[in-house]
């Protein structure tokens, strides 16, 4: 691939999809608390876009040269080119 931009943007995908993720979790769950319904459609949507961010960070890390792989962890992981530790 060796293209950073392509990269770059699989990374955000990611990141953002997780994020998203996380937060669809924490709304179904306070509207359970709160005896609501959870709105399954809003959530599907949610999942369908981290399953496809995965997915394309599956591809590189699978079939990607090892350049791609480290830039794209890198970039997925700031810890790793900050040089702090969790």
């Amino acid at each position: 691939m060796n293209d950073p931009n392509r990269l770059d943007a699989i990374a955000s995908r990611m990141l953002t999809a997780q994020r998203a993720t996380r937060g669809a979790r924490h709304l179904a769950n306070a509207a359970i608390e709160l005896g609501e319904p959870v709105e399954t459609a809003s959530v599907a949507i949610v999942l369908n876009e981290y399953r496809q961010a995965y997915r394309e960070v599956h591809s590189v890390l699978t079939s990607g040269d090892p350049a791609d792989i480290l830039y794209l962890v890198a970039h997925m992981d700031p810890t790793l080119t900050s040089g702090s530790s969790a």
